[in-house]
């Protein structure tokens, strides 16, 4: 008798797991084999049992690489759909990929992470309450989801989409250029961006997802910034990759990203087309700032920041203050987490060096798929979009583009009183062009601002370090200084005494807070 039981209890079991089906036949899915390696039935009460199914899920590598050979292909994607799991408590064992918490959805549209109870490296368990359920390793951003996207920003009177190649499957590649019209391109500073060259790495097309948000909102500040830059913006650089849910290279095998120095019969379709449209809007003046988004398994964000070595004292300091200036109210960046590396030709940053070396800032943000370094934030889509906004905001300060809510206030209008030194050395990361020292204690400096309007301020006041892969407490960082309320709009004057020999003085920002 308990014989036919177990038959029977078997025979139940695998008719059960049959209905359960794996498909990744949709677009920017990916799986390879799944295996069956266990499968029975739990008594959960006396009446009632759940079946247990374990699977090892092998994520599939991406193709063979024909240009760098000794690079072993990627195989960090999945990206799968279950059916007939309702009710049923499914175990996965994730093979040739390292995903801490992946995430699932159960209408493909809105992910969540699996709970820290469900997940840890490469393993899940869980119980589904629905029949039909996408695992992913993080939330994808489709293709089908960018045009949904550029449909509504190409509708913006300052935003006009172009092709500017196809890729090695003729897929089209697409830049969004972002700009007031109505105002002359000649002195605007031109910034480049792209994404999206791993295509496993989404987190990269939220965050810049939420940049492209910031700079065309209804805004007096989007406003400022869309009359003071030009945005090139190519979402998509690895279209096949993203279409055909591969990780990190496109649909030859070719990682893209290192495929910068190769002369033309190794250089494939998609490098090529950025190399050409780059070039030609670069014919008369060069872009002011060229960034490349990415995403890392590092369990932070960081900057990849060009050591001076290999390339030079100026750029060197230029890279940090963008990055320190990226840390201002924003929780999700720290000192700490940025990275340095060489300037390497093979990179689009080393081709960027090698046209024009530190007239154009090049350096690659990477996001993380987890969690924010030792803040401890676990990414989401909407955290994402506000580091987008937060590097827009860091962008416009590079330039020191003011805005009604944040003043900036450089030295070059300030008015010294007493004996003072201009420093323009590249081994401090100064803001603007240069920054003051002040000779002896006691020397006063006096900043003006024309009809501030009126409103509740926080001042803050740079404060100028060293230039170094080390970073320095309270250094290379706005200050918070003090509060300020102006009662109507009238010009508006704040002075410092230097209180030790040799002080640096800077720029100061006002920050309009909530009246």
């Amino acid at each position: 008798m308990k014989k036919n039981i177990l038959i029977i209890t078997l025979f139940l079991s695998i008719a059960a797991n049959a209905q359960i089906q794996f498909n990744a036949d949709f677009e920017s899915g990916s799986v390879g084999k799944i295996s069956l390696i266990d499968s029975v039935f739990v008594r959960t009460s006396e009446r009632d049992s759940v079946l247990h199914l374990s699977y090892i899920v092998e994520s599939r590598y991406d193709p063979v690489n024909p240009v760098d050979t000794a690079l072993p292909p990627s195989a960090r994607w999945f990206y799968f759909r279950m059916t007939g799991v309702k009710n049923k408590y499914i175990y996965f064992d994730f093979k040739h990929t390292d995903p801490l918490r992946a995430v699932y959805s159960y209408d493909n549209q809105h992910f969540t992470r699996f709970a820290e109870n469900e997940a840890k490296m490469r393993k899940i368990s869980k119980f589904f309450d629905s029949d039909t359920v996408y695992i992913a390793y993080f939330t994808p951003y489709t293709n089908a989801f960018l045009q949904n996207r550029i449909d509504k920003w190409k509708r913006h009177k300052d935003v006009n989409v172009k092709n500017i190649g196809q890729s090695s499957r003729n897929r089209t590649m697409q830049m969004l250029t972002v700009t007031d019209k109505s105002v002359s391109d000649e002195n605007k500073r031109k910034i480049w961006i792209h994404c999206r060259t791993h295509t496993s790495e989404t987190p990269s097309s939220w965050q810049l997802d939420g940049l492209i948000e910031s700079l065309l909102a209804n805004t007096a500040e989007a406003q400022i910034y869309r009359q003071s830059f030009v945005f090139y913006i190519v979402p998509f650089a690895n279209p096949d990759g993203v279409a055909e849910g591969l990780s990190r290279s496109n649909s030859l095998g070719v990682n893209q990203e290192i495929n910068w120095d190769r002369n033309d019969s190794l250089t494939v379709a998609e490098v090529k087309n950025l190399k050409r449209e780059m070039t030609e809007l670069t014919a008369t003046r060069e872009f002011d700032m060229m960034l490349n988004f990415h995403s890392q398994v590092a369990n932070n964000a960081t900057y990849w920041v060009h050591n001076e070595k290999t390339t030079n004292p100026k750029f060197f300091s230029r890279e940090l203050l963008l990055c320190y200036l990226n840390m201002f109210d924003n929780q999700y960046l720290a000192p700490h987490d940025l990275s340095f590396s060489q300037m390497a030709l093979r990179y689009p940053e080393g081709w960027i060096w090698n046209n024009f070396a530190d007239k154009t800032i090049a350096v690659t943000l990477e996001t993380p798929y987890t969690h924010y370094g030792t803040s401890n934030i676990w990414v989401d889509t909407e955290n994402l979009r506000d580091f987008g906004k937060a590097t827009l905001n860091a962008i416009a300060m590079y330039f020191s583009i003011s805005t009604p809510n944040r003043i900036i206030i450089d030295n070059e209008t300030a008015k010294p009183s007493g004996t003072w030194e201009k420093s323009e050395s590249d081994k401090i990361v100064y803001f603007g062009k240069d920054c003051l020292t002040s000779q002896k204690s006691g020397n006063k400096i006096t900043y003006n601002y024309k009809k501030l309007p009126e409103g509740k301020y926080k001042i803050y006041k740079w404060n100028v370090g060293k230039s170094s892969e080390t970073p320095t407490k309270n250094a290379n960082e706005w200050i918070f200084i003090g509060n300020y309320k102006q009662k109507k709009i009238s010009n508006f004057k704040y002075k410092f005494a230097a209180k030790n020999d040799n002080e640096i003085f800077d720029a100061i920002m006002l920050v309009k807070t909530e009246d």
